[in-house]
This record gives C-alpha cells, sequence and structure tokens, in this order.
C-alpha cells in the first residue's frame, strides 16, 4: 500500500487553512453585530456600516462552506 503523504499534506494544510479562516470570519461577523449594538445604543451612526460588513462575512463564510460541498458532491 502506497500513501501520497503530499497529497494528503496538501489536503490538510487547505482544510486547516479553510476553517481558520471560516472561523476568523464568523469571528469578525459576530465583532460586528456587537459593534452595531453598542452604536445604537449610544446613537452613533456606525450602525450601517457594521451591519454591512458582518453581511460580507456571513456571505463569505456560506460562499466557502458552499464551495466546500460543491468539491465534495460533484467529484
Amino acid at each position: 500500500m502506497h500513501v501520497n503523504w503530499s497529497g494528503l499534506g496538501e489536503v490538510f494544510g487547505i482544510a486547516l487553512l479553510a476553517g481558520v479562516g471560516i472561523v476568523v470570519l464568523f469571528s469578525l461577523g459576530i465583532m460586528s453585530l456587537g459593534r452595531r449594538e453598542r452604536a445604537q445604543q449610544d446613537g452613533g451612526s456606525a450602525t450601517a456600516v457594521s451591519t454591512v460588513v458582518a453581511g460580507v462575512c456571513f456571505l463569505l463564510c456560506l460562499g466557502i462552506v458552499g464551495y466546500g460541498i460543491y468539491l465534495v458532491v460533484a467529484k
């Protein structure tokens, strides 16, 4: 039995990078929603920007997960 160690390492590295990327993006989205809450309480004007940043972060997370599912199903 032959194990392709370089291929296994490549899959591990990409999976690790994608996992960390999703966690970072989701955390940034949650942090932006928290800033929006504080801005609303303080009467600030940063609510629209925080909402857009949170939405973009969550959409990127959804895109990464969707692409991963596509790669698994399509092949």
